[in-house]
């Protein structure tokens, strides 16, 4: 294996091809170890937060209609964080406005990239025994709480009914950290 330093790609140009309020599409030619040129398709987006929040035993968690796929999906809350905002921040204001719930002690497990074209960041968070308030969903998110065991959750997860990987990730997590 040669020198790590000779072997990264190096940028030589890059572009903004698509830009909105939630993401970047950016196109980079790029030089390899070879000496060959590629082109490089990567995007941004905001880092969120994933909350695996517990309350008497159960997960509280969410029905969640995507768009995209026009069908309902099982997931654990999750938001994006503002600008300014921490990942504790963030997962206290998502958790009240998704679900009703206001976290009291968050507790930061991690964070991990959600894909090797960005580097936005999923980060997650545990809190437990949260209080009761009231949801402040925006417009555009169609939403059922729904409290379910872990147990519940790790059955659909290994017959592949979870489709939310961020919900899988932050699940996996939490539990090899003893959580519940």
């Amino acid at each position: 294996m040669g020198d790590k330093k000779t072997e990264r790609w190096v940028r030589e140009e890059g572009r903004l091809s698509y830009k909105s309020e939630y993401f970047e599409v950016h196109t980079d030619t790029v030089r390899l170890p070879s000496g060959s040129k590629i082109t490089y398709d990567w995007y941004a987006a905001r880092d969120f937060c994933v909350i695996v929040a517990l309350n008497g035993g159960r997960l509280i968690a969410i029905e969640n209609y995507r768009y995209p796929a026009d069908d309902w999906f099982l997931e654990l809350p999750a938001g994006h964080l503002e600008e300014g905002e921490t990942p504790t921040q963030a997962a206290s204001r998502e958790l009240e406005e998704e679900t009703g719930y206001r976290s009291q002690n968050s507790v930061y497990l991690g964070w991990y990239y959600v894909s090797s074209r960005t580097l936005q960041k999923g980060h997650v968070l545990f809190c437990d025994q949260p209080t009761k308030t009231a949801t402040r969903r925006e417009e555009s998110e169609l939403q059922r709480v729904k409290l379910v065991t872990p147990r519940y959750l790790e059955d659909k997860i290994r017959r592949n009914e979870v489709k939310h990987a961020a919900t899988i990730i932050a699940y996996t997590i939490a539990k090899s950290r003893g959580l519940f």
